[in-house]
Formats: structure tokens, C-alpha cells, sequence
């Protein structure tokens, strides 16, 4: 690291450029991965968060549980099949309500099962629900105005009143309000906590009309979820691959410049490992730095960001990112390592006093 730390030191200008770009590029894919997230979350949070193992709905829905009908009857069977500890029902609609009467509309997505089941999220605010004209709400509603006890119409339905709110509870880019299932006779889907090693079992309880689901096949299946998520996966990946070459490009260049220098160094005697483990020392320490910086960037800008943007950036992602960046950045160095390895020690010298 001595060789690389002087070198670091003696061009700074090089590469505080290098850093500066590698800043650049590191912090975008911060952003976009945040965004990716948030997007996510915002799209189908209410359904990553379901207290259930499976889902099950029908098969000719092609896994978007808004297009599946399914009998009420069929709960109490899949009760009764082996390997089934728990069962409820769940259907979705999207909603428009009229808020306490006034003229304030809210588009919502209306989650409705068993009040004391398993779908129901933990309350952050306010009960239960304990009454069948009460539901608990997406807190992402209070900053609408919405409070406890406020009233919420849809149509010539009768009203219901918040009884509670609750986090992360969103669907298709929508506030998520749950509701007491009781008297409705058609449902969209029947979700179940089971014992995985009798899943086969279950699956031909339940019979070929029915298709069980994972949340993640269930979040495939939710409108334009895949299609979003992958148009901002793809444009992270390319990120990827462009600060690969970039970085490629500028070491392999640094490297030829210096051919003549770690010529005379192998002359007088540094073994190639030495050289190799300065130019890998240098990759990463610059890589550290920068990573380092475009965090802190990153950091600042969500601050910025207005409240009601979907950007999430938990600590585990940023790692994980962080230390794919780094990889990006050491593979793209790696090209370089060939001159190092292949500089023949005369030539270099013979090279150097011409």
C-alpha cells in the first residue's frame, strides 16, 4: 500500500478526476436503486407485508388476485385440509372515497377480511377493528388531512369510520384500508399459513381450478409491477456495466503510462505480487472513498426529496450496493493487471531511456 498511497499523493489530480467520476456514478445507482425500492414498496408494500405463507386464488387469474372469484364455501374445505393452520379470506378493490362528507376525495384500495385475522397489520395508531363500520388506514392518508374518527364513504355504501392507522400498507400506488369481510359472499383469494413439507398435499386438496401462490409470485401478478420494476433494474445493471468500463478504461491507460515506472521497480528487484497488490490496494482504496462520498451524497439528497416520493434506502441495501460497486470496480481493474504481469523488465528500461 506504500507505493499506492505515494502514487495516490504525488497525481492527485488524476484521480481526484477518477474519484469525481466514479462519485458520479455510484451515487446514481444509490438513487435509482432507492427509487427502485421505494416504487416497490409504494406499488405492492400491503402485499410484501401479508402475515401468510401461501395465497391462493383461481387458476384461470393468471395470478393478479383481482381477477379472481373464488366461493366463500371454498374457505371452510381448505380448512379441513391437512397441513393448514390457518386460513383467511382477502378480497381487493379499488376505491374512491368521499372524506367526512365534503367534497375530499381519496383513491383507496380496500382490503377486506376477517377482522381478527391474520391479514390485519399491526395498529401504529388508534384500534382494531372491533365494529363492521370501522377500518384501519394507510398512515400515508394523515398526511392528507386524515385522522382518527374521520368518516369515509364510497358510493351509496354506508360510511365507515378510522378506527386505527397502520404503516407500509400500500397497493398499486394507493392507501390500503382494511375492512371486516363479514357478509360478503364472493372473494378474490384465500390466504393460508401452512407447514411447507405438505404444500404437494395441499395443492391437490385444494384441486386444479385453484393455483397457491407465493407473495412474490402474488407481487408478479399485481398490474404493472414487473414491467416497472424491470425497466428500473435494467437501468441499474447498465450502471453497473458502464462503471465497469469506465474504470476499465481509466486504469488500463494509468497503467500503460506507468509501464516504464514498474519496469525499473521489477529491475531492481519487486516481485510481480508486490506490483499487483499496489494497483488492487489503490482500486480499492479510491473505491472506498468514493463509495464513502456518494453514500453521504445520496443521504443528503433524500433528505431533499419531497415527503410523499417513493424513495426507500434501508442500511442492508445500501451495503449491499456499496459492495457491489466495489466488486464493479476492482473486475474493471482487473484488465490492467495483464501489463503489470507482462512488463518484461529490459524492454521497460530500454523503453524509458529512448
Amino acid at each position: 500500500m506504500f507505493l499506492a498511497i505515494r502514487e495516490l499523493i504525488h497525481a492527485k489530480f488524476r484521480y481526484v478526476l477518477i474519484g469525481f467520476i466514479m462519485v458520479l456514478v455510484a451515487s446514481l445507482i444509490f438513487i435509482i436503486s432507492g427509487l427502485a425500492k421505494g416504487l416497490s414498496a409504494d406499488n405492492a408494500s400491503a402485499i410484501q407485508n401479508l402475515e401468510t405463507d401461501y395465497i391462493v386464488v383461481d387458476a384461470e387469474a393468471e395470478s393478479d388476485i383481482t381477477k379472481s372469484f373464488i366461493d366463500r364455501e371454498k374457505l371452510d374445505e381448505i380448512e379441513q385440509i391437512s397441513g393448514v393452520e390457518k386460513a383467511n379470506t382477502l378480497s381487493i378493490r379499488m376505491m374512491n372515497a368521499s372524506v367526512n362528507g365534503t367534497e375530499q376525495n381519496e383513491d383507496v384500495a380496500l382490503f377486506v377480511t376477517e377482522a381478527d385475522g391474520m391479514l390485519i397489520p399491526s395498529i401504529t395508531e388508534g384500534n382494531s377493528i372491533t365494529q363492521d363500520n370501522e377500518v384501519i388506514a394507510d398512515s400515508m392518508l394523515k398526511r392528507e388531512g386524515l385522522k382518527l374518527g374521520d368518516t369515509l364513504k364510497f358510493g351509496d355504501e354506508s360510511e365507515y369510520t378510522i378506527a386505527g392507522f397502520a404503516d407500509k400498507q400500500r397497493y398499486s400506488h394507493t392507501s390500503v384500508l382494511y375492512m371486516e369481510a363479514s357478509g360478503r359472499d364472493r372473494i378474490n383469494a384465500v390466504t393460508i399459513q401452512a407447514n411447507p413439507g405438505k404444500i404437494d398435499e395441499i395443492k391437490n386438496g385444494i384441486g386444479n381450478d385453484f393455483d397457491i401462490l407465493t407473495a412474490e409470485e402474488a407481487l408478479q401478478g399485481i398490474p404493472s409491477y414487473s414491467s416497472e420494476q424491470a425497466s428500473l433494474n435494467m437501468m441499474i445493471v447498465f450502471l453497473f456495466v458502464i462503471a465497469a468500463f469506465v474504470l476499465a478504461a481509466f486504469f488500463y491507460v494509468i497503467t500503460l503510462q506507468k509501464r516504464d515506472q514498474f519496469g525499473v521497480l521489477k529491475a531492481l528487484g519487486a516481485k510481480t505480487i508486490y506490483l499487483v497488490k499496489s494497483l488492487l490496494g489503490q482500486v480499492v482504496l479510491i473505491s472506498v472513498i468514493c463509495i464513502a462520498i456518494a453514500v453521504g451524497l445520496t443521504m443528503g439528497i433524500k433528505a431533499l426529496l419531497p415527503a410523499d416520493m417513493p424513495f426507500l434506502l434501508e442500511v442492508s441495501g445500501l451495503i449491499q450496493t456499496s459492495l457491489l460497486v466495489l466488486t464493479v470496480s476492482v473486475i474493471g481493474a482487473l484488465i490492467s493487471l495483464v501489463q503489470v504481469v507482462n512488463i518484461d523488465p529490459v524492454e521497460a528500461i530500454e523503453g524509458a531511456g529512448k
